[in-house]
């Protein structure tokens, strides 16, 4: 039915964005916010180590992180004083990277503490930082744990001492499980973990192995990806991308995703696992929805209201706006992120001639044996979960003309 396997989320722009000024943001900031929910998403772009496979916007660390640490202190204190930030309750907090991590304890106080200080957290809030092993140490996790942090995403990738020297991570598997399980022991919040697949020559053992480590450590959540060519990584340089096979990609898949379900494990989308009932993974289902992020950090990106905002640099802000019609083809975009699918949801964003060619083209999905339609909902199975990717692609695409046509009309 697929020619080829699509591994990442499908985001595309209908539109060419319209540049905004800062005065306009700044105006649009002074209104309080009608929808109270809130995202704040904070870009640490330093990294003591380079993984292999990784091309995200990141430095290797250079005796920078005072100067950083002030720029933050101070995006934290402009932001804080308008109106629509002062009016919305942030429901997550999560810092991204690079590695959040490498602050040192002294700027981690500094910060969560300007966080706790200037902005409105749920009572129930997120708040997450991504990390890696090495960088976490027993008096960051007490320092972050008593200041609200409640949730870690660690970037394990294999426990294969072979997998791990070929992504880049440091230590063997010996070192990953046993510091994975001093954090896990240690912590009173959430440890969640990432983990890539599919690398050079890897086993079925291999990734069986990864799958039996996190049910034995009790781990929160993991995502789970296959690897990816990502253009300028080192990885790209040092392996030829025909070692690809989609069968190995589907047993390794199949493999992984069955071990941990057959437990007590249970799918949030298609490339992340949950331990029942643990993980709300609040950050992506409440971006999956639309709810406003506020970018902070070098690398940051995210949209307040119809402003998208984009920091490249200290010193470089970019605004733009947005249409409702593009925003509402992104939320329907992430409706098939999702192993259930509601069928009047998305009928909810469609006209009667598109919603048909949807509907059709999931009855296609059934009869492969990749979904099954019952009760109005589209349920994947474990095949129609490996090509997930690849059905989201074609049923956005199936729309797309009818978001572009409502563009036409608007304009």
């Amino acid at each position: 039915m697929f020619k080829q396997r699509v591994k990442g989320h499908h985001r595309e722009a209908l539109e060419k964005p319209v540049m905004a000024s800062k005065d306009e943001l700044e105006s649009f900031l002074q209104n309080e916010c009608e929808d109270k929910e809130g995202v704040i998403y904070f870009h640490i772009p330093f990294c003591d180590n380079i993984c292999s496979f990784c091309n995200l916007h990141r430095t290797k660390l250079d005796d920078e992180l005072d100067e950083y640490v002030k720029f933050l202190l101070k995006e934290i204190d402009y932001y804080a004083k308008f109106p629509y930030i002062k009016t919305k309750i942030f429901k997550s907090v999560y810092f991204g990277g690079g590695t959040p991590t490498i602050l040192k304890q002294r700027h981690l106080e500094q910060i969560l503490n300007a966080i706790n200080k200037s902005f409105s957290l749920d009572k129930d809030v997120e708040f997450s930082f991504e990390t890696t092993l090495h960088n976490l140490t027993q008096n960051k996790i007490e320092l972050m744990h008593a200041l609200g942090v409640n949730r870690y995403s660690i970037g394990i990738q294999t426990f294969s001492t072979r997998g791990r020297k070929i992504l880049n991570r440091i230590g063997d598997k010996k070192s990953a499980i046993d510091k994975l399980a001093m954090i896990k022991e240690s912590f009173g919040g959430l440890v969640c973990t990432d983990i890539i697949y599919n690398y050079p020559k890897q086993s079925i053992q291999e990734v069986l192995e990864d799958a039996k480590v996190l049910k034995s450590l009790k781990i929160d959540s993991s995502s789970f990806y296959s690897l990816q060519f990502q253009e300028g990584s080192i990885f790209s340089k040092q392996y030829d991308e025909n070692y690809y096979d989609l069968q190995t990609d589907y047993k390794l898949h199949n493999a992984f995703l069955t071990s941990l379900l057959k437990d007590e494990y249970e799918l949030l989308e298609y490339t992340k696992i949950n331990r029942k009932n643990r993980d709300r993974y609040l950050y992506i289902k409440l971006s999956h929805k639309g709810t406003d992020i506020l970018p902070i950090g070098v690398g940051a990106g995210g949209r307040v209201g119809l402003y998208s905002i984009f920091t490249p640099r200290q010193n470089m802000q970019v605004v733009s706006k947005t249409s409702q019609i593009q925003l509402n083809f992104n939320i329907y975009s992430n409706l098939f992120q999702y192993d259930k699918i509601s069928i009047t949801q998305i009928k909810s964003f469609l006209d009667k001639t598109t919603f048909e060619k949807i509907e059709e083209f999931f009855k296609a999905c059934e009869k492969k044996g990749y979904v099954k339609i019952e009760n109005g909902v589209i349920k994947f199975s474990a095949d129609g979960v490996f090509w997930g990717n690849s059905i989201a692609w074609e049923a956005i695409e199936l729309a797309k003309d009818y978001f572009i046509e409502k563009l036409k009309k608007a304009s």
